[in-house]
């Protein structure tokens, strides 16, 4: 598990507007985050947001000191990150961010098949890039026919025959 106090949940990719809002591309499963978080930072340094508009695809987010454009254009492509504690996690629910590291285990024998290095998002489902006890790389789909349960000691799943046959 991680302990990091700031965790990824986005990216500036465009300004948006005549009073220095950005768009952001959101990497949680939930863009809800930015009109529930009241901070967020940018290159080490704290922003209070002033409002948020969730309504499509990438959230409209106006922060305090980002006042034109022009002082919007130079986050273009900034990762924006927001505090861990600012941030409720449903019980039962493991951020991506913790697994990432995780030790991927066979559910059936226990046995350890790898670690998880990334989770991909290309919808409708995730990708779990694992690197198998070898080194090899496996990709493996985020359905709950292979992943059978996270938490905080692992990813447990039911292999797809062929992928981990070597190990």
């Amino acid at each position: 598990m991680t302990d990091k106090q700031l965790i990824e949940t986005g990216k500036i990719i465009n300004t948006h507007g005549v009073k220095g809002a950005v768009k952001i591309e959101v990497w949680s499963d939930d863009s809800k985050i930015f009109s529930s978080v009241k901070r967020f930072v940018i290159d080490g340094v704290e922003y209070e947001k002033e409002s948020a508009s969730i309504g499509g695809r990438f959230p409209i987010v106006k922060l305090k000191g980002i006042e034109t454009p022009e002082d919007a254009a130079k986050y273009k492509e900034k990762v924006i990150y927001v505090y861990r504690q600012d941030i409720k996690v449903p019980k039962g629910k493991i951020l991506i961010c913790d697994m990432i590291g995780l030790d991927v285990i066979d559910i059936n024998t226990n046995k350890k098949l790898g670690v998880l290095v990334d989770v991909l998002d290309y919808s409708p489902n995730k990708i779990y890039q694992i690197k198998d006890t070898k080194g090899k790389e496996v990709l493996l789909p985020e359905v709950k026919e292979f992943i059978k349960k996270i938490d905080d000691t692992g990813i447990y799943i039911s292999p797809i025959e062929g992928f981990f046959d070597e190990i």
